[in-house]
């Protein structure tokens, strides 16, 4: 069995830079590529270099957010994404939005604790079971 990675299974983005699905968007983080770029098991990538930018911010982000609410648990136990970069919804198709849930806490105690650390020109929401959060 060959050691090298099939270069099929990279993403190649608008960058230039091709990355593993489950390579990590934010050194030390805990969102991967596919979390981002994966939606109803199919991947998006992103359509410019500004979207691909967008979405690594949006990481770094919510990286920052994730310390608030789970500080005293294991790293698994964060925010899991589940719909962030799909070019034909108009609420998720920029890369700096996306739905999550948070693996240990449920909704209310996710929101109500994140809700003091949003900054002005973010946004965040509960919608249909999950949290909304829009960085610009």
């Amino acid at each position: 069995m060959s050691k090298h990675i099939s270069a099929s299974t990279f993403y190649t983005l608008p960058s230039g830079s091709n990355v593993h699905p489950c390579r990590l968007i934010h050194k030390d983080g805990t969102l991967m590529w596919k979390h981002a770029l994966l939606y109803n098991n199919v991947a998006a990538l992103p359509t410019c270099e500004a979207h691909e930018q967008h979405i690594v911010k949006t990481a770094q982000r919510l990286e920052e957010l994730n310390s608030w609410v789970s500080q005293s648990l294991e790293p698994w136990e964060c925010f899991v994404p589940h719909a962030w970069y799909v070019p034909e919804d108009s609420d998720l198709n920029k890369g700096i939005s996306l739905y999550f849930t948070h693996f240990s806490h449920d909704l209310g105690y996710t929101y109500k604790h994140l809700l003091p650390h949003i900054q002005d020109h973010e946004k965040l929401e509960i919608r249909n079971n999950f949290l909304y959060f829009q960085r610009c």
